[in-house]
C-alpha cells in the first residue's frame, strides 16, 4: 500500500512540473505588484510636533479658527475674557456643520505621540507623564490615559504650571526618541 501512495505522489509531482523545471531553469509566477488606491484626499493637516512652540501652534489654530468664522461659525467679541485670557471666542454650538467640514483640512493634528491609536505605549507615558508632574510638586492624578486632574480643590498652582507640563510631556513622551 505504501508503495501505491509513493508513486502517486511522483506521478503527481511529475504531472505538476513545468517544462522550465527540465532545463534546470527555476518556474515563477509572473504577477504585478499590487497596487495601493489613493484616497481620494490626502491629508495635509498642519501636524504639531511635541516641540512646536505656543506661537507656531497658535498660528495653526487661528487659521483654523480664521476658516471656521469665514464659513459661518459665529464669533464673540475679540475682548471677551476667556480661560486663557482676552481674545476671539468662537461658538462652541459646531453649527454651521458645513463649515468645519469645508475646514477640516486645517484642523492641526495632534502630535503622533500623543495617538493612542498610533502610539501603543501611550497609556504608560501618560502614566510617567503624571509620575513627572508628581515629582515637580503638582498634586494630580490620572483620570483615564491622556486626562488628569488635581488631588483636591485646594490646590496650589505653582506659577510654571504651563512649563512643567511641557517638558514633562517631552520627557514622557520623546525620551529616546
Amino acid at each position: 500500500m505504501p508503495k501505491i501512495l509513493y508513486l502517486t505522489a511522483v506521478l503527481l509531482l511529475g504531472a505538476c512540473s513545468s517544462p522550465a523545471a527540465s532545463t534546470g531553469d527555476v518556474a515563477t509566477l509572473a504577477s504585478t505588484a499590487p497596487t495601493v488606491a489613493k484616497s481620494e484626499k490626502s491629508d495635509s493637516r498642519p501636524q504639531l510636533r511635541l516641540d512646536t512652540s505656543d506661537a507656531e501652534a497658535a498660528q495653526y489654530w487661528t487659521a483654523y479658527d480664521d476658516c471656521l468664522v469665514a464659513n459661518g461659525v459665529k464669533a464673540n467679541p475679540v475682548d471677551q475674557p476667556g480661560p486663557a485670557g482676552p481674545g476671539r471666542r468662537l461658538d462652541q454650538s459646531g453649527e454651521p456643520k458645513s463649515a468645519y467640514v469645508a475646514c477640516a483640512g486645517k484642523l492641526p493634528k495632534q502630535p503622533p505621540e500623543l495617538d493612542e491609536d498610533i502610539n501603543p505605549n501611550y497609556a504608560a507615558q501618560w502614566n510617567d507623564n503624571v509620575k513627572c508632574l508628581r515629582a515637580h510638586g503638582l498634586k494630580v492624578h490620572v483620570t483615564e490615559p491622556g486626562s488628569w486632574t488635581y488631588d483636591s480643590s485646594d490646590v496650589v498652582i505653582p506659577p510654571n504650571e504651563t512649563q512643567l507640563e511641557h517638558d514633562c510631556l517631552l520627557e514622557a513622551f520623546d525620551h529616546g526618541n
